[in-house]
């Protein structure tokens, strides 16, 4: 299970968490921003995710990717980031004695990145490229319809990407600039996981981070500001599937009804034991893939059911996607149905954190989402006390008609048009 944590909170702000795990040779640390796709506005759209690939172009200290990554791959680690909504993250891992490098590495780029022009113009190219090669997979684009179109232009909803007009403003000064304002010491998390000592790893940390700007990391806009969402997107393409991303506005992070919906989202589409897996591609072959993505932020989230489908068949598809909803939402789950999900969920946890990455990625989280580090111990007791009507109480609360986006890509010369499919879930629904 987890390792001993222990978190300091340094003078300008930033907060050290740690997991120590004796027994592992290796060390992992990540350096996270707390600022995301959510926080831009529209003409910064996609800078969040611009910045975590300027910041591995070189560093005033080490001015070129070369130099930033040879200590850490000479010595067998890796390095790598992610942009999401809420944050931007730099992690990697190595051996643990090769932990002060891996640290030094990371809190150089993270707080001196160059930002150099030519750099900046090759790389824009290169996410240019990244944003083709999402447009151009047909579900991933279903998805990207759906979140947008559920919440009304909402920055909740916005590619995480950007666009090539918001990426086009972007040169040394003002991406400079947002660094600047977007990496403060307040809203920087330092989390550490594997073979360390606590104090060793502020100590590690402490001078770089006091070079960050002081104060907090920019506010986001409430996901209460967003407009009701649009119940149809869609774009007509050559394409031999519907892809279908049915979704729904849901529950905070924090929200009591979490576990509930955690095992919800089991139950219905994670899994080949699921039911939309079980309905849609086992009993009717309707569908290769089918799945449910929930997602989570501090004051809202999202439920997507996400399926690539029979094009002869895929208003019956829809509709029996929101039949399933429906079901769920007014009928408790069978006991060895619902005992499977709640079996399934605590043992993952129990596994998930025997690596160094693994515990570093849940106190990383914890600390960010919940502002402390819930143990597996008090998840796992939080899972096992759901029961069927809680499942079926949230399932009722997110599976609403007038809380639905349906978003399809579908081909050009498929002769049921997208507002038969719309009134197919609504019907179901």
């Amino acid at each position: 299970m987890l390792g001993k944590t222990q978190t300091t909170v340094l003078e300008n702000g930033c907060r050290v968490v740690t997991s120590e795990m004796p027994g592992v040779e290796s060390f992992a640390i990540a350096f996270d921003a707390g600022v995301g796709s959510r926080h831009e506005n529209r003409a910064h759209a996609g800078w969040s995710h611009f910045l975590e690939h300027m910041l591995f172009k070189g560093s005033v200290k080490r001015p070129s990717t070369r130099a930033l990554s040879q200590p850490v791959e000479g010595r067998g680690g890796l390095m790598n980031a992610y942009t999401a909504l809420e944050r931007t993250c730099f992690f990697g891992a190595v051996p643990y004695d090769a932990a002060p490098i891996l640290a030094d590495v990371l809190g150089d780029m993270y707080v001196s990145p160059l930002f150099a022009q030519k750099e900046i113009e090759r790389e824009r190219n290169v996410v240019l490229e990244e944003i083709k090669m999402y447009h151009d997979d047909d579900s991933s684009f279903a998805l990207e319809l759906g979140q947008d179109a559920l919440w009304g232009g909402h920055p909740l909803g916005r590619p995480v990407l950007g666009t090539e007009k918001s990426l086009a403003a972007a040169d040394s000064g003002t991406i400079r600039a947002f660094h600047r304002a977007s990496y403060r010491a307040r809203g920087t998390i330092v989390a550490a996981a594997g073979r360390l000592e606590h104090e060793k790893v502020v100590d590690m940390v402490r001078a770089r981070v006091a070079e960050l700007p002081p104060g907090p990391a920019p506010r986001a806009k409430p996901a209460s500001a967003a407009p009701a969402p649009k119940p149809l997107a869609f774009e007509r393409r050559e394409t031999q599937q519907v892809q279908v991303a049915l979704c729904f506005r849901a529950i905070p992070y924090d929200d009591p009804r979490a576990p509930a919906a955690a095992v919800l989202a089991q139950i219905l589409g994670r899994g080949m034991t699921s039911r939309l897996f079980m309905s849609l591609r086992e009993r009717r072959g309707m569908a290769y893939s089918v799945v449910v993505e929930p997602s989570y932020s501090p004051d809202g989230g999202s439920f997507s059911v996400l399926a690539g489908v029979d094009p002869h068949r895929s208003v019956a598809a829809v509709a029996l996607c929101a039949k399933e909803l429906r079901r769920i939402a007014t009928e408790n789950a069978g006991k060895a149905e619902f005992a499977r999900a709640v079996k399934f969920l605590a043992g993952v946890r129990r596994m998930h954190g025997e690596t160094s990455s693994q515990q570093l990625s849940w106190i990383l989280e914890k600390t960010r989402m919940a502002g402390r580090v819930e143990t597996p111990e008090e998840y796992i007791r939080k899972i096992m006390a759901v029961t069927p009507d809680d499942v079926r109480g949230v399932a009722a609360d997110i599976f609403r008609p007038d809380a639905a986006t349906l978003a399809l890509v579908m081909p050009r010369e498929l002769p049921e048009t997208p507002e038969k499919h719309l009134d197919a879930v609504l019907q179901a629904l």
